[in-house]
């Protein structure tokens, strides 16, 4: 070969990368950026399914949960939802709305149900709404937003546990 022509072929090489490296790089961001919002998805649906699970019990506070102890059930659901996403969930970014009904019929009526964990035998609305930012600038220049939002629902009939 000529030096002319290795030449050629090395300046080749460099416009194609540098033709083919942004949608690359575009498409391994998207990819990511999806996988991060769908362990989101999955980590509150978890902590959802946790919480309810404990909530249902009456308890004040799960046994496993560590110190300083929760002053009411409801601080006792918010952290064992953050429990279960200790490096994905961020508590600033977390809503908990936890809401009694007297049964499965009342969730269906006008009349709201009121707010706490209830007593035992009541039917719970656990609700948890999520915030989580994007990892890159990308889809906030899209979207014109700079987080994704993430709800999950979980239905629970308390135990008949005793009152205190």
């Amino acid at each position: 070969m000529t030096q002319r022509h290795q030449t050629a072929r090395r300046g080749s090489i460099i416009l194609e990368f540098a033709l083919t490296a942004p949608v690359l790089m575009g498409l391994m961001m998207t990819v990511l950026e999806g996988a991060w919002q769908a362990l989101t998805a999955a980590t509150l649906d978890i902590g959802a399914r946790e919480a309810s699970r404990f909530g249902a019990t009456g308890e004040a506070a799960p046994d496993w949960l560590p110190p300083p102890a929760p002053a009411t059930r409801e601080e006792a659901v918010r952290r064992v939802v953050l429990w279960f996403g200790p490096y994905v969930l961020n508590a600033d970014h977390l809503t908990v709305r936890v809401t009694a009904y007297a049964g499965p019929a009342a969730l269906a009526s006008p009349t709201p149900g009121q707010a706490g964990a209830g007593g035992a035998g009541e039917t719970v609305l656990y609700e948890l709404t999520y915030q989580q930012p994007f990892l890159s600038p990308l889809p906030a220049l899209l979207f014109g937003r700079t987080s994704l939002d993430h709800t999950s629902r979980m239905i629970v009939r308390n135990e008949p546990f005793p009152a205190s």
